[in-house]
């Protein structure tokens, strides 16, 4: 394996007029699917390169990946102030995304996808959104299974003839739609 190394960013920070130390974000990756950013504070900054570079490779984490190295689906997450909404690109597209979510997509090994950013743009933000927009991924299976339905798709190529992606395990017990669900009796 070949692991990758960005530094996502560093900068100083200033106490009452005077450099106390260095702040900095390093993300590291395979490119298939794990990733780990570590994020530390010291006052020398090869030290603190270091750090990071220690905490991002102890707090690797796996990414759902897929066969065309893309998202399945889009998808939105938010960490406090700071949104993504994320969406799979046409195959001829590179990631498109600010600075800091291309870098992230890049070194987890994502291909053909469009973030969108909303919010707040500090790098330590960006990152823990980033990491809970793209774990909420589902595969087909895992969405007919919790939802009890059938998971199709409509394919444009087709003329919308509709294409069974997934099946439930168990059709005994359906989560039912809004509109299967009985209103309440009106009471005198």
């Amino acid at each position: 394996k070949q692991w990758y190394q960005r530094r996502v960013r560093g900068s100083k920070v200033f106490s009452k007029g005077g450099t106390t130390g260095f702040r900095v974000t390093i993300a590291v990756g395979n490119g298939n699917g794990l990733l780990g950013i570590g994020m530390t504070y010291h006052p020398i900054i090869s030290e603190a390169m270091k750090e990071a570079k220690h905490y991002a490779y102890q707090q690797l984490v796996p990414f759902p990946m897929f066969e065309d190295g893309s998202i399945p689906y889009a998808v939105r997450g938010r960490y406090h102030r700071t949104e993504l909404h994320a969406i799979p690109s046409p195959h001829k597209m590179d990631n498109k995304a600010q600075r800091t979510i291309k870098i992230l997509l890049d070194l987890a090994g994502y291909k053909h996808v469009g973030v969108k950013m909303f919010g707040r743009s500090t790098p330590e933000s960006i990152c823990k959104a980033f990491m809970v927009t793209f774990q909420q991924f589902e595969t087909h299976q895992q969405q007919s299974d919790r939802l009890g339905r059938f998971v199709v798709r409509f394919d444009p190529n087709t003329y919308f003839k509709p294409e069974v992606l997934a099946a439930p395990s168990d059709t005994s017990n359906p989560v039912p739609y809004s509109a299967e669900i009985e209103p309440r009796s009106i009471l005198p």
